[in-house]
């Protein structure tokens, strides 16, 4: 299939550079983990939407203390620009093209661009301009920017639940139905802390250990309102079994990888980055434990996570 056509109707016209007419002349930075991000070309009401999404991650502008900001621009394209879809019982996926130096994104009223030339930055074309249309045109480009920009910082951002205790974290992670919303949902029930039921950030120590970041991209659960860029020690990796009964056990480095290579969203089909991405996690399967967890909707999965030895 040839890149674009499942949502464009003239794939040929996709923007070959980052440039265009922004939506206005407002721009606003947000500390997410990667970052700072900071946007331009937004409309009053694209800024005030993106502010109400992601409140207490936005900062005036461009960053400040000398931090060098991933920049992107928004831009205008016309509704005519994209096709029609009825959505009934329809999976999204978004559309990517992978370069050496771009990667090139279709999906729903959105195009955009990511480009490193010299340094990572991205542009975004849409035909929405506010509201409850655009927050999730804005949130799908800013998924995939984040798993690139933490890959740059050798990092991933990995598609599970991740969840803590306030001094430690635990990755929850699995293919869709694995019950990762479940888990977290029975963590939540016993008093831990939920960072994201869809997305998390994970960083490697310079020690050897690694670091769960949330991000504040969440899935079934909703937005618990968490948002902060605090990170904790990441205590293990468990791949997620549903089951009758609670039972654990340890998982090779080998197949650890495996399961985070998979969970790896957007980065894992680039095969001009999946080099470096295959690199990180297997530091990351090396350093730190990974089981499998079957569990139970009654047993306590809670008190098993909290067990497991550091």
């Amino acid at each position: 299939m040839t890149f674009g056509n499942g949502f464009l109707r003239v794939p040929d016209l996709f923007p070959g550079r980052r440039s265009g007419e922004p939506w206005g002349d407002r721009s606003l930075t947000l500390d997410v983990a990667g970052g700072p991000y900071l946007f331009s070309g937004l409309s009053p009401a694209q800024e005030e939407a993106v502010r109400r999404r992601f409140a207490g991650l936005c900062r005036e502008g461009a960053a400040d203390g000398g931090a060098a900001a991933v920049a992107s621009r928004v831009f205008r394209a016309p509704a005519s620009d994209f096709l029609d879809f009825d959505l009934r019982g329809w999976e999204y996926t978004l559309d990517r093209e992978h370069e050496p130096a771009a990667v090139r994104i279709a999906g729903l009223r959105l195009m955009a661009r990511l480009d490193w030339t010299p340094a990572l930055a991205g542009g975004l074309w849409t035909c929405e301009a506010a509201g409850e249309e655009w927050a999730p045109v804005f949130e799908n480009y800013f998924r995939v920017l984040a798993a690139y920009r933490l890959l740059e910082e050798g990092g991933a951002v990995i598609h599970s639940a991740g969840v803590t205790d306030g001094a430690a974290g635990w990755l929850l992670l699995g293919p869709s139905g694995a019950g990762k919303t479940t888990s977290s949902r029975l963590c939540l029930e016993r008093g831990a802390g939920v960072l994201s039921d869809d997305l998390n950030a994970v960083r490697l120590d310079a020690g050897g250990g690694a670091r769960l970041v949330g991000l504040p991209f969440t899935g079934d659960l909703g937005d618990l309102g968490e948002r902060s860029a605090a990170s904790y020690p990441l205590r293990a990796v468990l791949r997620l079994v549903k089951g009758t009964e609670d039972r654990l056990r340890p998982l090779t480095a080998a197949a650890a990888l495996a399961s985070l290579v998979a969970a790896a969203p957007f980065v894992n089909r680039d095969p001009w980055r999946r080099e470096a991405l295959l690199a990180t996690l297997e530091r990351l399967a090396r350093s730190v434990p990974a089981w499998e967890l079957t569990f139970s909707l009654e047993g306590g999965l809670w008190d098993i996570l909290r067990a497991l030895p550091p």
